[in-house]
This record gives structure tokens, sequence and C-alpha cells, in this order.
């Protein structure tokens, strides 16, 4: 029988602190670095997987306020399109790599809760034939047919050379992915409860402060946890959601009848035959994945998209 046993608050504690002053040591901008000590939160599944004693997949950081959001994602676009440009001038760049550039934008949108944001979002712009650069490509913020298409080209493959231990290798809307399993979120920030109230499942809701090197261990967290059950709370990615209860169903986690209906009932009020919701939902779930499907969707005529068609797309890119 194979019994795995949970870590300890202290040893957890211990390996967050480590880690984070590992990923901030790789950070060149003093100032950027400074921004990032003080206004880091980690949350998310990695602790959950640390006090079950499960493999960790990555480790979630989020910030405080948006000052730091900008300045952190501002800086690994600088280092991506500085190693990407490096690629270019080795000739070893793919002609995708070469065609966009991302950028970094503030903007204001609101959500599917009819809620105003303020947001940090990775952005790409075509770099034109020759440099000749044209119009930013502002992505799901208009409702143009092109716009599943543009997120495809969003999802940006690692242009780094191995070897730097925090490298970017993925970037897009809403999140940069680092070497050495490291995210960072720039799709929310603000206080551990505002980065929360964005949470679909309770139990993800553990988080470490680095600044206070602080672990706390909310009890409704630590329930779920300790009875391997799914407790929704809302989501403003509710299709993600699904998505993750498969995958939390097929290791053995349980939901009620009652926590599915609630997602579902959210999912039933979105209009998912509005192409920038939908790609805008899909961001929410692996992008690699989704990838795939909207690929997939991109030159198929609207009325033939239905549900069936869809969940078989779904079911081969999954199963």
């Amino acid at each position: 029988m194979d019994i795995r046993y949970g870590r300890k608050r202290s040893g957890i504690k211990r390996e967050l602190k480590e880690k984070m002053g590992e990923w901030l040591d790789s950070i060149a901008d003093e100032e950027v670095r400074q921004l990032a000590q003080k206004n880091t939160i980690v949350t998310g599944g990695a602790i959950a997987s640390m006090l079950l004693g499960e493999k960790v997949n990555d480790f979630d950081v989020y910030f405080r306020n948006k000052e730091t959001a900008v300045a952190v994602a501002q800086y690994y676009v600088k280092d991506f399109i500085e190693r990407r440009n490096k690629k270019i001038d080795a000739g070893d760049a793919s002609q995708d790599t070469i065609a966009y550039d991302p950028f970094v934008k503030e903007d204001t949108i609101k959500n599917i809760k009819g809620e105003t944001e303020e947001r940090v979002i990775i952005y790409m712009k075509s770099a034109g034939v020759a440099g000749e650069e044209q119009e930013p490509y502002d992505y799901f913020e208009s409702r143009e047919p092109e716009a599943t298409e543009a997120f495809a080209e969003s999802l940006i493959k690692e242009v780094a050379a191995p070897g730097d231990k925090y490298r970017p290798i993925f970037l897009s809307q809403n999140a940069i992915t680092l070497a050495n399993k490291v995210q960072v979120v720039i799709r929310f920030y603000g206080s551990p409860k505002e980065i929360h109230d964005n949470y679909d499942f309770i139990h993800a809701m553990c988080y470490y402060d680095l600044w206070e090197d602080d672990l706390v261990l909310p009890a409704e967290a630590l329930e779920a946890l300790l009875s391997r059950t799914l407790v929704y709370r809302g989501s403003l990615y509710p299709i993600a959601s699904i998505f993750r209860m498969k995958k939390f169903l097929e290791r053995g986690w349980r939901i009620t009848a009652g926590q599915q209906l609630k997602i579902m009932w959210q999912i039933s009020e979105i209009d998912l035959k509005d192409p920038v919701v939908f790609a805008e939902q899909l961001t929410g779930v692996d992008q690699a994945y989704m990838w795939q499907l909207i690929n997939a969707l991109k030159d198929v005529e609207p009325e033939k998209i239905n549900s069936a068609y869809v969940s078989t797309i779904i079911d081969r890119i999954f199963d």
C-alpha cells in the first residue's frame, strides 16, 4: 500500500522561503527584485500538494499590487525579447517567434460577473514585414472573428537557451511561466482575500506571504484537503473548473451534486457562442491543450459548432 505523508508547516515554510529566495536572486533588476520581495504571495495548488505529500507541479506567484505586477511582467517580457533576438541573430528562431513581439498593457475590462477590472495583460503585436511595425492586436477586447486565431498566436514558445534556472519559457495574457516550476500570475493581484475571491475550489486557498514569512492555512481549506472534497466558490473561469474537476476526480477526490450544479449554473449564464467569451474562458485552462482546440475551431463555420462538435474535439485532445 502506497502511503503518502503530508508535509509539516515548518518544512513547507522553509521550502517556500528558499524557493522564492532563489527566484528573487535570479532577477537582475534590483528595483524589480525589491518590489517582488515585498509583495509576493504564493498560493494555489503547490501548498495543497505539499500538505498532502504530493508532487508539486508549479509554484503560483501573485503580487499584492498592480505596480509590482506591471514591473515584473515588463521585466520578463523584456528578458524574453532579448533572448529571442539573440536566437534571431544566430539564425535559430522560428518564423512564428520572429513575427510577434509581446508587450505589457494596462487595461480596464468587464469580466463575466459584470465587474470592472483593472488588468495587466501581455499582448502580442505583429513585427510586420521587413521590420515595419503594424497596429497592436488587442486580443479579446473586441468582438472580431479573428480573436480565436489571435489567442493561438499569443502563446509563445520557448526561445531561451537551456540552463537559466528561471528563464521565461511561456507567455500568455494571464501569466508568465518560468523554468524550474514557477508561474508568475498577472491576471489577479491584491491581498490574499482579493486573490482568492477569484479562486474556484476552496482547498487551494492556503498561502505564503514572503515578506512576512507567514504561512496561512485556513481551516476550511484544510477540511477540504483532509476529506479530499471539492468545494466550489465560484470563478471567472467555470469552464476551467470543469476540466480541473475531472483531474481531481481521477485522483480520488469527490464532489457533491450540489457543488457540480453550482459550476453548471454559472456556465449556463455565459454566452459560449460568443467567440471572444469562449476564448477568454479557455485561457483559464491548460493553454497548451486549449490552443489545439481553438486552432481546430478557427476554420469551422460558426453554425456548425455545437456542444457535440466541441466535446468530441476536447475528448480527443484530453483523452
